[in-house]
């Protein structure tokens, strides 16, 4: 009986690493895409404002950006799931 009880206190606390883990690494990542991101909007603002081009180009730019961006990133960790 004991054995079962160390058995399933073993099994929450490795559920309850991968679980913190997990959190973990979804908040790196959320980190990480947020300055990738402001980076970037950063970048297309200063442009824009430097050479005065046209609103809806800026606008153009920053959604393909944010999709290649969204689109490269993905596979890299969906990969690790599968």
């Amino acid at each position: 009986m004991s054995d079962d009880r160390t058995r399933s206190t073993r099994t929450e606390a490795g559920r309850a690493r991968r679980t913190v883990g997990a959190v973990v690494s979804g908040g790196i990542r959320l980190l990480l895409d947020l300055v990738a991101v402001s980076l970037w909007v950063l970048f297309l603002t200063l442009l824009f404002l430097e050479t005065s081009w046209p609103r809806w180009v800026f606008y153009g730019a920053l959604i393909v950006g944010v999709a290649l961006y969204v689109t490269v990133t993905a596979a890299w960790f969906r990969g690790s799931d599968d």
